[in-house]
């Protein structure tokens, strides 16, 4: 730290005291970023961002939050993306997210008026790689950014509408270059600090600490054997979804940027980052051992039953397969600084009691049997949960 200005070392003091408070960490992490923005080279304030994300209540809450959308045994990789992109949003305390939502900002939002029908077509090329794991959809979608960037009269706006969308969809090295880009046009303070927590989301992907090692889909193919055979391979599914785009006119008519054979020459030459997977702070060998077979539901699960009886059974039969994780033995240390959050404030008057966690027990079990017979609905409508 002594290559670096004082008030650097004091940022990074900050930081650590905001960080050892309960769900304190991104703010702490903010505060490395704008570090970072300013010295991009600056090993505390990154090692700090992962000290930080490795606190065990913020793992939890974190695992937790992306388990409602993803379980933790699908090992596709899009899941993956999916599961990084989740947490960078989570995570994230950029201002320029909220900017968006201000009016007076629609250009930000949906991008410049003289390229949105571009730009928009790119996001749908980038959702179908995010949301179905074509791989290929994602090339498609660089050629009318490309477009937007070259006819665009605000290409300062262009680009950073279109690096925030690769961002917030899990693409950061694609995200770092487009800044980059940004930056070396434009003296454009936002965008280089965004650059500086994408930057980190890209370098650190690989040991987030409350995402699971990157797969190839085995395990999620071994799962789905337990829980429906039948259903469709990942490559069935991108086959189909291309010929229902096909079928309605709708099929980009552009080349991917790069070859495919030159992508494979690529691809030969990079080695595989994930031969010695690193260290983590969660033993993720219970996802190999686990047996496929449906569990106790998690408590998050059963808390979302209690709050939806009417859908009780159908929320408990979705979710007979997401597993339980085990909040830590010690309690979160919080600010006491801090004001106690009422939620009746932000509710209107309602009763929060229904959101109260002090119980996350299933009401009477005449309501909520959990015998198997209860999971014997038509699993038709649940092929394999995405």
């Amino acid at each position: 730290m002594a290559d670096y200005p004082d008030y650097v070392r004091q940022m990074l003091l900050q930081a650590r005291d905001v960080g050892q408070w309960y769900c304190g960490q991104s703010d702490g992490a903010a505060l490395c970023y704008d570090v970072l923005a300013l010295f991009p080279d600056c090993r505390d304030a990154n090692d700090l961002v992962y000290e930080l994300f490795s606190d065990e209540w913020c793992i939890y809450d974190n695992r937790v939050a992306v388990q409602r959308h993803i379980d933790e045994w699908d090992d596709r990789p899009h899941q993956q993306r999916r599961r990084l992109a989740l947490s960078f949003r989570f995570m994230s305390r950029w201002e320029g997210w909220d900017r968006e939502f201000d009016r007076g900002r629609k250009a930000e939002r949906e991008g410049p008026p003289d390229v949105r029908k571009l730009l928009m077509l790119g996001k749908m090329q980038l959702l179908e790689a995010y949301c179905l794991g074509d791989e290929e959809a994602s090339d498609y979608a660089w050629v009318p950014f490309t477009r937007a960037i070259e006819k665009s009269r605000d290409s300062e706006t262009t680009l950073l509408w279109i690096a925030k969308e690769y961002a917030d969809l899990g693409f950061f090295a694609d995200a770092v270059d487009v800044l980059m880009q940004l930056c070396s046009q434009f003296k454009n303070q936002d965008a280089r600090r965004l650059m500086a927590e994408v930057r980190w989301w890209r370098d650190n992907a690989y040991r987030v600490p409350w995402i699971p090692p990157a797969g190839d889909g085995a395990r999620y193919k071994r799962m789905m054997q337990h829980i429906d055979p039948t259903a469709p391979t990942q490559a069935e599914i991108v086959a189909e979804t291309r010929a229902r785009i096909k079928e309605v006119g709708n099929a980009p008519t552009w080349k991917p940027v790069i070859d495919r054979d030159i992508a494979a020459l690529f691809a030969e030459a990079i080695p595989d980052q994930n031969d010695v997977p690193p260290a983590s702070v969660v033993d993720w060998s219970f996802l190999d051992a686990d047996d496929g077979q449906p569990g106790e539901p998690a408590d998050w699960v059963k808390k979302t039953a209690k709050l939806f009886p009417r859908r009780a059974t159908e929320i408990l039969a979705m979710h007979r397969w997401t597993r339980q994780i085990t909040p830590p033995s010690a309690p979160p240390r919080r600010d006491p600084n801090d004001v106690p959050f009422d939620p009746s404030e932000v509710l209107d008057g309602m009763d929060s009691a229904e959101f109260e966690d002090e119980d996350d027990d299933l009401p009477d079990d005449e309501q909520f049997d959990l015998d198997a017979e209860d999971y014997a609905e038509d699993d038709e409508d649940e092929p394999g949960r995405s």
